[in-house]
């Protein structure tokens, strides 16, 4: 078995098949006077082998590739202004998390989207109109398909103080969507 298959590696693909049943006879045309001799098929075999062993080792360097890619570190922004805009981002949410400014207990945006609720310790230090805008700008992400806003926050800070910060059913909608867009139904053709 290995022979043949090391005649198959040797010889290619084949160019045009008329009929599935005269495929292996095409394949194998030829095998018995080129292979004549032990050594040329051992010869083949150990190619083969080499072949297979490489294919094995590139499809672990993609894996791995893929995996450091998605799995590894963030890396910051190469434009000065986005270095400014994620700088400012986590000295709000350091801010936010070490206690920061006095805690608000006001109204929130009631869009179609959140519910009314007041505003936890866990959004302190940010007023009613910047609570008010992260909620617009997530909910405008959220329609043009980003989740970044809300997975950042949920990360950060913890599903129940995002919840505080974005309402829960923004949340709730931003997790559904991000892990829809991990999901092999939802991205297929994408690379």
């Amino acid at each position: 078995m290995t022979d043949v298959r090391a005649w198959l590696h040797m010889r290619g693909e084949v160019a045009r098949v008329r009929r599935g049943s005269g495929l292996l006879a095409v394949l194998l045309a030829g095998a018995a006077t080129v292979l004549d001799t032990p050594g040329k098929r051992a010869d083949a075999i150990e190619q083969w082998r080499r072949a297979q062993e490489t294919a094995r080792r590139h499809r672990i360097e993609q894996v791995r590739d893929r995996t450091e890619r998605y799995d590894g570190g963030w890396a910051m922004p190469t434009s000065y202004c986005l270095q400014q805009d994620v700088a400012a981002a986590f000295a709000k949410v350091r801010e936010v998390a070490t206690g920061g400014r006095a805690a608000l207990t006001n109204h929130q945006d009631s869009g179609p989207d959140t519910e009314s609720l007041p505003i936890g310790p866990g959004v302190q230090g940010l007023q009613d109109d910047e609570i008010v805008l992260a909620r617009n700008d997530a909910r405008q992400r959220l329609m043009m398909g980003d989740t970044s806003l809300i997975t950042v926050a949920v990360d950060t800070l913890g599903r129940e103080e995002a919840e505080h910060l974005y309402g829960p059913a923004l949340v709730r909608r931003g997790m559904q969507l991000a892990c829809g867009a991990r999901s092999s139904l939802m991205t297929y053709g994408r690379r």
